[in-house]
């Protein structure tokens, strides 16, 4: 079977369904079709290019191993104060392929996005994506209990 990788994202998720299957990509298709097109997009490039090399799957495999159990910090994971901001801070998020930048004012009481005055992060994430978002969230700035 022949793919066009550029081809993936307009396939319909049965169709991905049906390449994940014929190439024989292992384990279960994922659910959203992102997914679905990330993996075989990996896979088909893996078998062209090679996968990861030796050192990369030793330093993934040992991540996995030491990584927290997310059924126990999910219980744990509690927010704290977000990040104190200083007026003259630069934000910086890239956001689908654009980098956006967002000046803080006032002690983050106030910011500047595209020579405009927002009253809250939460404002601007909105401009940039057209969904609601949390600000702090979006350019992250939140801290979890647990996170480094």
């Amino acid at each position: 079977m022949s793919i066009n990788l550029d081809a993936l994202p307009h396939l319909d998720r049965s169709d991905l369904v049906a390449a994940w299957t014929e190439l024989g990509v292992r384990g279960e298709p994922p659910h959203f079709k992102q997914a679905l097109v990330r993996g075989i997009a990996w896979y088909i490039q893996s078998k062209t290019r090679g996968g990861l090399d030796a050192e990369t799957r030793r330093l993934l495999k040992s991540a996995i191993r030491h990584a927290p159990d997310p059924q126990q910090t999910k219980k744990r994971r509690t927010r704290r104060d977000d990040v104190k901001l200083r007026s003259g801070s630069m934000l910086i998020r890239t956001w689908r392929g654009r980098k956006h930048e967002v000046l803080v004012l006032d002690d983050g009481k106030r910011f500047r996005y595209r020579e405009t005055e927002y009253a809250s992060l939460s404002e601007i994430a909105r401009e940039i994506t057209g969904a609601r978002w949390s600000g702090p969230r979006f350019f992250g700035l939140k801290k979890l209990k647990g996170s480094a």
